[in-house]
């Protein structure tokens, strides 16, 4: 077991959750109580709060939020549903992780998940921008490092030339890599240009390329394009790829592990 002195950090989607339990559950918070609660800064807070009020999940008020307690039971069941299909992508992901290997994770919630399913006894070297993955596989026997760079808050990652450099001066066995979009015409695509300059970084200086997307970034396309098919070696996703698609993957020789939920 790999022994840690701290509790796990929450990941975005789980301290929303955590959000609208207590915002319901007190008929209204402020947001120096959730931060009290949760600790997180105001920031992230009011940051989550307005998110939520976008999806009508809370109403915000000057200074917090109330209920809207008719959305509750809906946001529960779609978390739950989220998190079943990261860690069935993880599970199949994290076999990918053979004995004394390299391996790079880039950041994101699905990449931390596979991190989370990797065994506690298996011995490998890790390189990370992402924190909460350098978090989860400390203490075992793992060789785990971050790349170092500037903490890029809103992405959740570390990011700069200092990333770059680490990244560059590496040669990894496998990758596992995060998108926002993976469309038919053989791009695979994400929300930001530092996160984009960094997966190509990451995909060029691996053996093999191991994309995990859950099914809503199918047949999607995103701001960025950091990669085609023919720089990938295998996609997981929880739910069947449709037909177009997985036609798409298959002409470049992309391996697909998909529909993978009961």
């Amino acid at each position: 077991m790999r022994q840690r002195s701290a509790p796990r950090v929450m990941l975005p989607d789980e301290r929303k959750r955590e959000i609208v339990q207590l915002v319901t559950a007190r008929d209204g918070c402020s947001v120096e109580e959730l931060a009290s609660q949760l600790g997180v800064s105001k920031t992230t807070i009011r940051r989550d709060l307005n998110d939520l009020d976008q999806q009508n999940l809370v109403d915000r008020t000057h200074g917090g939020a109330i209920p809207v307690v008719d959305r509750v039971n809906e946001y529960e069941q779609r978390t739950i549903q989220n998190r079943e299909a990261k860690e069935a992508i993880a599970e199949r992901a994290a076999a990918e992780v053979h004995e004394e290997q390299v391996v790079a994770f880039d950041s994101g919630s699905t990449t931390l998940e596979v991190s989370r399913q990797t065994p506690d006894d298996l011995s490998f070297a890790v390189l990370t921008n992402h924190p909460m993955i350098a978090y989860e596989l400390g203490g075992g026997p793992a060789d785990v490092r971050l790349t170092g760079g500037k903490f890029e808050l809103e992405q959740e990652m570390l990011v700069g030339p200092l990333v770059e450099t680490a990244v560059e001066r590496m040669n990894f066995d496998l990758a596992f890599i995060g998108a926002e979009g993976i469309a038919a015409d053989a791009s695979v695509t994400t929300a930001f240009h530092d996160a984009a300059k960094i997966k190509r970084l990451f995909i060029a200086n691996s053996r093999r390329s191991v994309v995990v997307a859950d099914g809503s970034k199918l047949d999607n396309r995103s701001v960025v394009e950091f990669c085609d098919f023919s720089e990938i070696d295998l996609l997981v996703t929880e739910v069947p790829v449709p037909p177009d698609l997985r036609g798409a993957l298959l002409d470049y020789d992309v391996a697909v592990a998909d529909d993978l939920t009961p």
